[in-house]
């Protein structure tokens, strides 16, 4: 009797650790919401951060079983979803809950900004409808802890739920010394001989108005990047021509629209400075996209971007274009071996960051959230 009780013992413990080594076998589901890359995001920050993080979770090595879907609200059967993006004014989350859920959220700024971005009264409803199923989300991603801080005062969502998790700029940004190649893109834009860059939106916190008053005190030439500058129907970008002509800046301005990425390369490497004085930032990737070019960054110490220009970028009162001309100034009388080494500086301190460290540290916060009954990550 004594002898089987001890062989039921032996065989509980096997049966125990057999389907604990089956649970452990049993690879998670991850279902990624790709809408950003096909949508009018996809030329945006936030079209770009999705491509980049498909791209590495694509290389295989990550021990999970990765799906991808196009309509975010009607996700795939998965242990756990990420929405890489949340739409404040445009009702994107599912309030249902058919999994583990992953949001990244890159910025509250129309939040924090309410005068120059009216919602209306639809917007209303859908901030409503997404705070709501933010509060089904078993985690959430931002880009700094500008924006932690700022998500859970103007979302209400649980601090100890946020990871930060910095972004990067991509491979292929990176000095570039074939003349040609960089002769090439100079001919096709008709670009001048030496200009300021700036890449980016035309939205209010981006503080085009003052860049462009520094721009004339400095008197230097500008080129503007982005789809935006050459979108006639936008009330900014009436209002920044308007202020071109004003300022008689339109000889020393050139606007290209929307770039493919080999030319933006080219262009942050045949840049003297790149500038941005934004008011407010939730990350900043051109401030890393220009370092890995090896070109020197003015921009604003203010919220994200003192998090990530590091010892490196050269910081700026956003409100005050007399500073920010004299710090133009500044770059554009460097020595041969001032620009070689801050060149070199930008280019490691970029380096530090990474794409693969980002894909990584988003598999950690996978990793992070509670498990379900039947799904572990190895």
């Amino acid at each position: 009797m004594g002898f089987l009780s001890g062989l039921e013992k032996v065989n509980h413990f096997v049966l125990a650790r057999c389907t604990s080594a089956a649970v452990l076998l049993k690879r998670v589901k991850v279902a990624v919401d790709i809408s950003p890359t096909i949508g009018d995001h996809r030329v945006r920050g936030i079209g770009t951060y999705t491509e980049q993080l498909v791209s590495q979770f694509k290389k295989g090595k990550w021990q999970i079983d990765f799906d991808f879907f196009k309509d975010p609200k009607s996700p795939p059967p998965t242990d756990i979803i990420h929405h890489p993006y949340f739409d404040l004014f445009f009702h994107t989350l599912p309030i249902r809950k058919t999994a583990l859920r992953v949001v990244t959220i890159h910025d509250v700024i129309p939040l924090l900004f309410p005068k120059y971005f009216p919602r209306g009264i639809k917007g209303n409803i859908d901030l409503f409808l997404q705070k709501k199923a933010l509060k089904n989300v078993d985690a959430v991603i931002c880009d700094s802890q500008t924006s932690r801080r700022d998500i859970v005062a103007q979302l209400s969502f649980p601090n100890d739920k946020i990871h930060v998790v910095y972004l990067a700029a991509g491979q292929n940004f990176k000095k570039i010394t074939s003349r040609q190649s960089l002769g090439k893109v100079a001919k096709e834009f008709k670009l001048f001989s030496k200009f300021v860059l700036y890449v980016g939106d035309v939205n209010w916190h981006k503080n085009i108005e003052t860049l462009l008053q520094a721009v004339k005190i400095a008197r230097v030439n500008l080129v503007l990047v982005g789809s935006a500058f050459q979108n006639k129907y936008l009330p900014q970008t009436v209002s920044i021509d308007q202020k071109i002509n004003k300022l008689g800046l339109y000889h020393r301005i050139i606007k290209t629209g929307y770039v493919q990425q080999k030319e933006l390369v080219a262009l942050y490497n045949l840049a003297h400075v790149t500038l941005l004085p934004s008011f407010y930032e939730g990350f900043g990737l051109p401030v890393l996209e220009s370092m890995a070019c090896g070109t020197p960054v003015i921009c604003s110490k203010v919220a994200s971007l003192s998090e990530i220009g590091g010892k490196v970028a050269i910081f700026c009162d956003p409100k005050d274009p007399k500073e920010i001309a004299a710090k133009i100034n500044f770059v554009f009388h460097f020595k041969k071996d001032q620009r070689e080494k801050l060149s070199y500086d930008c280019q490691k301190h970029a380096s530090a960051f990474s794409w693969e460290k980002v894909a990584s540290q988003t598999i950690s916060i996978y990793k992070s959230v509670p498990k379900s009954s039947d799904a572990t990550i190895p």
